[in-house]
């Protein structure tokens, strides 16, 4: 039979138990112990209107068509700045001003 718990009072408590709320006694496990998540619920897809069953569906369905999930990952809405390149010639510029420079101070 599974259990339904509330807060009342600041201590957790069953909701009810055979009609009547108690305290809850029971020593707490340092185990958190297992969760299994069931799949997804069907739903109808906002991209094109097909139905979605599924989570590798799901995956599918975003990868086909270019989209990504956007969640609390911080990666996704702020990602790293790409490396300024320099403007084309920068290089042989420098070396011509440098070139310049040398070439003023040996006269």
């Amino acid at each position: 039979m599974r259990s339904r718990y509330i807060y009342q009072g600041g201590k957790v408590v069953y909701a009810e138990e055979r009609g009547q709320v108690i305290i809850n006694d029971m020593p707490q496990s340092e185990d958190a112990g297992y969760f299994v998540m069931g799949d997804i619920q069907p739903y109808t897809s906002m991209i094109d209107g097909s139905e979605i069953t599924s989570r590798s569906h799901h995956r599918m369905h975003l990868k086909q068509h270019g989209c990504i999930e956007v969640g609390n990952d911080s990666s996704v809405m702020n990602p790293k700045p790409r490396p300024l390149q320099p403007p084309p010639g920068l290089k042989d510029s420098i070396i011509r001003a440098v070139h310049d420079v040398e070439r003023k101070y040996r006269r």
